[in-house]
């Protein structure tokens, strides 16, 4: 009477993991629908801009800053409502990549913030990618004899890889005309990749001006810079363009495409392309249950 049999044991222990697997289940399906519009609208802008490396992003650091951002709301559901409206303004085609460019880094409440983790994330990633710095005079967008050799021999090495570029400028001067500067140095560094042969679709383009995130002695010691190249001054590491490359044909290998794959291999839903007809899917409120999987 005082053993319980093998058989009650075991019946016990194998309910008691069920009931575990099913809270764990319902727990991956909460935080997965919790983000799933942030998700969204990353895959939308991957897609149209360069201006969003996602490299070292997990799709856990993905949901934690969702919920962090949906502190900054002023009613319930107003981070949704924002991502919607711009999901819908890429796929309608109401943005040009700089356009998209302009509200990713302006939009200090929710688009920015979540670019800004992922700059942060990303930029010490790109340290163990093959890379490369540009440093300018101030208020100078020539690319001077040294880094023009420095950039032939870059692009030599890593002609079949994808190049992306991120310009930026230090804080001297007017914002404006330091976004235009920062914009003149890439493109000057993009048309010396494209003379040594790099096609248009291997340049992946964008530039910051002075908006965060800026270039951090730290990032710098991890990019392997020499303080001596930007003088210890910060104004100076920021009046550059940083390259690094990427495998072709790929976007930033992160959280979209994770989770595509993922659903892809189970045979679910994919993000809603809006090339896959001719006329653009557009969303409404999500979750609900039309639009699951997005």
């Amino acid at each position: 009477m005082r053993m319980r049999s093998f058989t009650s044991d075991l019946k016990i222990g194998f309910a008691a993991l069920m009931v575990t697997f099913a809270v764990a289940l319902v727990m991956i399906y909460i935080t997965y629908e919790k983000y799933s519009l942030s998700r969204t609208f990353l895959g939308e802008a991957q897609r149209m801009t360069a201006a969003l490396p996602v490299l070292a992003v997990t799709e856990g650091q993905v949901a934690q800053w969702t919920d962090e951002l949906r502190k900054n709301e002023v009613f319930s559901g107003e981070m949704d409502s924002h991502l919607v409206e711009q999901i819908n303004n890429i796929r309608l085609g109401k943005y040009t990549a700089d356009e998209l460019n302009e509200h990713l880094v302006g939009c200090q409440r929710f688009c920015g913030q979540l670019l800004n983790k992922i700059f942060v994330a990303n930029m010490t990633e790109v340290a163990k990618l093959p890379h490369e710095v540009v440093f300018f005079d101030l208020d100078r967008d020539q690319v001077t004899p040294r880094y023009q050799k420095e950039l032939k021999e870059f692009a030599k090495t890593n002609n079949n890889q994808t190049m992306y570029l991120m310009g930026r400028a230090s804080f001297i001067g007017g914002k404006g005309y330091n976004k235009e500067l920062s914009g003149r140095r890439v493109r000057q560094v993009e048309k010396i990749l494209r003379s040594c042969g790099l096609s248009e679709h291997q340049i992946k383009a964008s530039w910051l001006g002075y908006d965060a995130p800026q270039l951090t002695s730290e990032i710098a010691a991890s990019y392997q810079i020499d303080p001596k190249e930007y003088k210890g001054d910060l104004f100076s590491l920021n009046q550059s363009v940083v390259l690094f490359t990427n495998t072709p044909g790929q976007y930033f290998p992160g959280v979209v495409n994770t989770m595509e794959k993922a659903l892809e291999e189970k045979g679910g839903a994919k993000l809603p392309d809006s090339t896959d007809s001719q006329k653009p899917q557009t969303i409404s409120q999500l979750p609900q249950k039309s639009q699951k999987g997005m």
